[in-house]
């Protein structure tokens, strides 16, 4: 958030930004133009109801004629529980040194656990970095129907300009 902030102060450009829970968000309705759920953060939300719960919020904030930019991974149908899969990202420098760093991913049903590994390969006695969470593999076309559910209109999706498919949607009435 804090690299967000210098980039818009360089360019003069107002922006707000907070980190909350975005199933209950801090905020008045209707105040915000544009809100920004990226890099895969809506499938750490535990189901369906709170994914459901987080779109109506974001719906909630934004003024009538803004909208709300969503990037997720595209999952598939999910593997047998249990299955592991390893998915190497190679080595990378940082602050002279390099890492060696791979995801493992951990299925149970629709969730998977995954383990962010980041291990020293410059022959240092340090241990590796491991870090934590979970997520549940909705579609993006489950996501779609949600953001078109709760009130999103002209919701699409849009691939070929970032890593993730991008889903948009935009509140063109007011809430009643």
């Amino acid at each position: 958030m804090s690299r967000a902030r210098r980039e818009a102060a360089v360019r003069r450009l107002p922006l707000v930004s907070l980190v909350a829970d975005f199933r209950a968000l801090p905020v008045r309705s209707a105040s915000f133009d544009v809100v920004l759920v990226c890099d895969n953060s809506l499938p750490h939300l535990d189901s369906e109801p709170d994914i459901r719960g987080a779109l109506a919020e974001c719906l909630r904030c934004v003024r009538r004629g803004g909208g709300c930019l969503i990037s997720m991974r595209d999952y598939e149908s999910p593997p047998p529980t249990g299955t592991v899969e390893v998915r190497p990202y190679g080595e990378r420098l940082w602050a002279g040194r390099r890492y060696h760093l791979r995801q493992v991913w951990t299925w149970r049903g629709p969730r998977y656990d995954l383990s962010f590994e980041i291990t020293p390969t410059d022959g240092a006695e340090a241990e590796a970095t491991v870090l934590k969470t979970s997520y549940l593999a909705i579609s993006v076309e489950q996501v779609t129907r949600l953001m078109r559910t709760i009130g999103f209109e002209n919701v699409r999706r849009v691939d070929g300009r970032f890593f993730q498919p991008v889903l948009v949607g935009t509140r063109t009435r007011d809430l009643t």
